[in-house]
């Protein structure tokens, strides 16, 4: 697992959500300065839940 540090004041980020497909971290937080980063999404993972969440009748 990749360990990133927080842009504003260095403090190392703590997970704060992860992928529903892979579990890997997607979103981090800063607990001293209250910084969140963007959520870091997984094209793989993107593509798989999309393709979960089509209905039947456009996935025919």
């Amino acid at each position: 697992m990749r360990i990133d540090c927080c842009r504003k004041c260095g403090t190392v980020l703590e997970i704060k959500q992860k992928c529903s497909i892979c579990t890997k971290p997607i979103k981090f937080d800063c607990k001293n300065c209250h910084f969140e980063s963007d959520e870091q999404i997984h094209s793989i993972c993107g593509l798989v839940d999309i393709n979960y969440k089509l209905p039947i009748s456009e996935a025919a």
